[in-house]
């Protein structure tokens, strides 16, 4: 399955809806059917509406609002990744799709069931309490120390590491990516993540995997001139990543996604590719990542575990630099893509520095 969020426009505002994302064509279709929006979205709680209504039941609309929420996190804090209410009326979506994609079958208060999903707007795909990136690639890594004259450190090898990000500066697809004032190096990072769907503390390596609603798409866009500034006093990067976190298209659960080793990934700025990649075997698997980071620590539903950029999965790595006005698209077998354009810096920079210190 793949669980979205989206937002629809009603008279009294806008509103974020928990939906599940019907790709058109094939299996083999995901990634373009994915850059070209053509697919469907199903509002789920107003499925779930439509759904008891259909069979009689009495109250619909309070059924699907206690037992399937339009909020994708609190659905998932009821069920966990086996999201109950989507099996359950998987067989009545399949049997009244014509009807419900020809608008002729509603939800209880006249809403529409589905919608055309280049008609919507996507939104990250769920809320996110804490945002770990971790560096799970050690070719990546190999690269771009070297090209630091820097060697990878003992310590990556003896426990997975990760430093904390910004979840409220996430983006979305489509959603744009505005130019830092204080850089001139921008990048991109093709990255995969793991989204929690249980919560977990304390989690033996044998019992983590359950504790993963899906996977999904990061780019960790970085300030490089920045980032090398703030890296230099060994407290982790600021200013240089917590601009912008692009998260998204949607979260695919893993029954569907599979193996993360051999996954086709690829990179492309303004239609071009720049680089494609396979990310072969993980130094820590995201199951490790969530078993070591819940010792003596609550790991939350909707939180996310990024893998690290994947082999040639940045700039930096290649040597190319995205401008402002680019639109950089990074992409997954089986997951689709996510896309941003970078829009140029703001005219006026903060001041923010005294201008006499003692």
């Amino acid at each position: 399955m793949k669980l979205a969020t989206f937002r629809v426009n009603t008279a009294i505002g806008q509103f974020d809806r928990f939906g599940l994302v019907l790709l058109d064509g094939s299996a083999a279709d995901v990634v373009t059917s994915s850059r070209n929006g053509a697919g469907w979205i199903v509002d789920v709680n107003a499925a779930y509406a439509g759904f008891a209504a259909d069979f009689g039941k009495l109250n619909p609309r309070a059924r699907a609002d206690a037992f399937c929420p339009a909020d994708l996190n609190a659905c998932v804090t009821i069920y966990g990744p086996s999201l109950d209410p989507l099996i359950e009326m998987s067989a009545w979506l399949e049997e009244r799709w014509d009807a419900i994609t020809a608008a002729m079958l509603k939800g209880p208060s006249n809403e529409l069931i589905a919608h055309r999903l280049d008609q919507v707007v996507l939104r990250p795909p769920i809320r996110v309490p804490v945002l770990r990136d971790f560096a799970a690639f050690e070719d990546h890594l190999q690269v771009t120390f070297g090209k630091m004259g820097l060697k990878i450190p003992p310590e990556w090898y003896d426990r997975p590491i990760a430093f904390k990000g910004n979840p409220t500066s996430l983006v979305a697809h489509d959603e744009p990516v505005r130019w830092p004032q204080y850089t001139q190096k921008l990048d991109y990072e093709l990255e995969l993540a793991a989204v929690v769907g249980l919560t977990a503390r304390d989690v033996d390596l044998s019992q983590a995997g359950k504790h993963i609603l899906g996977y999904t798409l990061l780019n960790d866009f970085s300030a490089r001139d920045t980032q090398r500034v703030e890296m230099a006093m060994s407290t982790g990067p600021y200013k240089g990543k917590d601009f912008a976190w692009g998260l998204g298209p949607w979260i695919v659960t893993p029954d569907e996604f599979g193996e993360v080793a051999s996954k086709m990934m690829r990179v492309s700025v303004n239609g071009e590719v720049w680089a494609e990649s396979t990310p072969g075997a993980m130094q820590w698997t995201f199951a490790e990542m969530i078993s070591y980071t819940s010792q003596d620590e609550t790991i939350n539903v909707g939180d996310v575990f990024g893998s690290g950029t994947v082999n040639k999965g940045c700039g930096f790595e290649i040597d190319r630099w995205v401008r402002p006005g680019d639109v950089v698209e990074i992409e997954a077998e089986k997951i689709g893509v996510l896309r941003n354009q970078i829009l140029p810096s703001k005219d006026r920079a903060v001041a923010w520095r005294r201008s006499s210190k003692p």
